[in-house]
């Protein structure tokens, strides 16, 4: 049987796995109606691409009325399709490669993470081949949390270390330094946990994981 998790075990696990709640929270903003995701947030859809590529434009029409239904949280539906509509799972397969495909690999992932199935959450984030510098790191650190929640700290710190490092920046980097710093301190590797942590300090002081980095820091003997 499981050990209960103390309130503090569980506020760093919150911690840890707050990617796709900060995803969750935030996609309606990220999102307009139509058939196409806003071309800031996934970097990767310009319009000689477009042009250049029918099959990518086709890509960005057939994932919408799945992902209508994934933003009603209507998951199942979502990621099977029913008569009317493909799901995720379709799409996925017959535009892999492109910006419609690696949505719904992105969809399929968040459902199957709602799902509590984290092995297939890994293989749907895997196949994702977001290039924005957000959205991809994201991606990436959505791996780590579901190696987070398999209680594969070693694995989740890979994953965290890559998304901190892939092109540095004031928001994604610090956010998964944290998370290098939280996973090395579920592992009881408190000397690396700080030296993640003092990264944030020496950097990224001015960001929001710099604002109570000396807590941290404390708390892992620095």
């Amino acid at each position: 049987m499981a050990k209960k998790k103390t309130e503090a075990q569980q506020e760093e696990l919150d911690q840890l796995t707050s990617t796709e709640r900060f995803i969750d929270k935030y996609k309606k903003p990220l999102i307009i109606g139509g058939s196409a995701i806003v071309v800031i947030v996934l970097g990767i859809v310009g319009y000689q691409k477009l042009v250049a590529e029918p099959h990518e434009e086709e890509s960005l029409d057939a994932y919408w009325n799945a992902f209508y239904e994934f933003e009603n949280d209507s998951l199942n539906l979502a990621v099977t399709g029913n008569e009317n509509f493909d799901g995720m799972e379709d799409v996925a397969d017959e535009y892999d490669g492109t910006s419609g495909g690696d949505i719904a690999h992105y969809t399929m992932g968040i459902a199957a993470m709602k799902n509590g199935d984290f092995e297939s959450a890994l293989e749907s984030f895997e196949s994702c081949g977001f290039e924005d510098v957000v959205l991809g790191s994201m991606v990436i650190g959505l791996q780590g949390d579901c190696y987070v929640e398999l209680d594969d700290y070693e694995s989740a710190v890979d994953r965290y270390e890559e998304a901190a490092s892939r092109e540095e920046n004031e928001f994604t980097t610090p956010m998964y330094l944290k998370k290098v710093g939280l996973a090395y301190e579920a592992l009881g590797k408190n000397d690396d946990a700080r030296e993640a942590y003092q990264k944030i300090k020496d950097n990224w002081e001015n960001s929001t994981e710099g604002q109570d980095i000396e807590k941290y820091l404390a708390r892992v003997g620095g």
